[in-house]
């Protein structure tokens, strides 16, 4: 059973032509696993104060839709002002111009909340 804030998520569950390219840039899962865990930035997931917005491509090939909703549970959890758009149409980015139409509005709003009333 996976533990709730896997700090090698990324590694585990990307496609194995991807995570081959990644272990050339971060460290192997077989060679470099403690140093990778502890490196790993939910590691540090309680230091985050600050809303956050999050989107993410449900398609994305590089970046597993997991990660971002692991640090938005992680949020949730301690009441941080946090905002997440689960796009299921999009990959890594959004490209699509009524996803765009959805989202930045949305973005607009979140500062204009949390950053602009804070002046």
């Amino acid at each position: 059973m996976r533990k709730e804030f896997d700090s090698l998520f990324f590694l585990e569950n990307t496609g194995p032509w991807r995570r081959k390219l990644r272990e050339a840039e971060y460290g192997s899962l077989e060679h470099d696993r403690e140093f990778l865990e502890q490196i790993s930035p939910i590691r540090s997931v309680d230091h985050i104060t600050a809303p956050l917005f999050v989107v993410h491509g449900a398609n994305d090939p590089r970046v597993p839709v997991g990660e971002a909703e692991q640090i938005v549970a992680a949020l949730r959890s301690r009441n941080v002002p946090v905002e997440y758009m689960r796009f299921e149409d999009e990959g890594h980015g959004l490209v699509k111009r009524l996803n765009k139409l959805k989202a930045y509005p949305a973005i607009a709003r979140f500062l204009d909340e949390h950053v602009r009333n804070r002046e």
